[in-house]
């Protein structure tokens, strides 16, 4: 075995061995090289040292992604830097030969600084970062481990001294059947209104987050939501995109301003967002939430119909 760094040489073996030990992930999608090009090698955070691959002779076995934090740049700003490996998969007829942990020293030593967080929340890259698009494999919002299908891996990590921190992370879905247009709770005697926003049709006014300004028109790349705008300054947004199937939405942002909340403005923005998807021929919505740190728009999501479908697990190792 033979552990190299990545060169633009290698684009067609990494693609190909990612479609193959990938496959079968929530999410996951087949890749093309210009995906691989456009959402990973020409991002600013991307250093191909970090991104380390195995090999038996000519074939790709293994590979691992080491990310540390990233450059100064504005799309980064509102995440906490951190030192994180993205992903790490060995080739299932190569597995038991030790070349997981070779992968995973090599890239812990590239990092060089604890604390490690294996996939989480502000990894860049792979996730909705850099731009609106459906993360890798995992949540809504990011590459994950799963608690209930990637139980090996999890206990894997924890035998190398990972350690699951920060429970609480869930996906959750609900049906879209045929919804209600919801009543407007008084927006407009508050000087409110809701406008519709797209790829196509982006926010162009002030807001308290730097989210929509910096999805703008997202690369062309689809997604629709709604602003509860006061004048040309946006105190509440829903945003969503379409999942791999085509049949599901996913929820990317959902937030309103606190000096509005408590007065029905956020549930009827969802449930105004639900009808819109509906009517876009959605039959699913789905979205990632905190239980723990969200707890009221967890409460709400399930007041709404949504179940729980996956759970995630945060790693770190200190």
């Amino acid at each position: 075995m033979n552990l190299t760094t990545f060169s633009p040489a290698h684009l067609p073996d990494l693609v190909l061995f990612l479609n193959r030990v990938l496959a079968g992930h929530r999410h996951w999608a087949p890749i093309g090289e210009a995906d691989f090009r456009e959402r990973v090698l020409e991002q600013p955070a991307f250093d191909r040292a970090g991104l380390i691959l195995a090999w038996e002779g000519d074939k790709l076995v293994g590979g691992v992604h080491a990310l540390k934090p990233p450059p100064a740049s504005p799309i980064y700003e509102p995440y906490e830097p951190r030192h994180a490996i993205a992903w790490l998969a060995v080739d299932p007829a190569c597995r038991g030969q030790g070349i997981g942990s070779a992968l995973l020293g090599a890239a812990q030593d590239y990092l060089y600084y604890c604390p490690v967080y294996f996939a989480g929340h502000s990894t860049p890259l792979y996730g909705v970062i850099e731009k609106l698009w459906v993360p890798w494999y995992g949540s809504t919002e990011h590459m994950a481990v799963s608690a209930v299908s990637d139980k090996a891996q999890v206990e894997w990590l924890t035998r190398r001294g990972y350690q699951v921190v920060d429970p609480g992370d869930v996906s959750m879905q609900a049906s879209l059947h045929s919804p209600e247009r919801p009543q407007d709770p008084g927006l407009a005697q508050r000087g409110l209104q809701v406008v519709g926003i797209s790829e196509r049709s982006p926010w162009r006014g002030d807001e308290p987050f730097y989210r929509l300004r910096g999805w703008n028109n997202n690369g062309g790349k689809q997604y629709h939501g709604l602003v509860v705008a006061e004048g040309e300054r946006a105190v509440g947004e829903v945003v969503w995109y379409p999942l791999p199937d085509q049949e599901t939405a996913a929820l990317a942002w959902f937030g309103i301003e606190q000096s509005y909340r408590g007065l029905r403005f956020g549930s009827y923005l969802l449930d105004r967002a639900r009808v819109e998807m509906a009517g876009r021929g959605y039959l699913y919505v789905e979205v990632h939430v905190h239980t723990r740190r969200h707890p009221e728009a967890f409460a709400m999501f399930r007041h709404r119909g949504f179940q729980a479908i996956d759970y995630w697990v945060n790693l770190v190792k200190t």
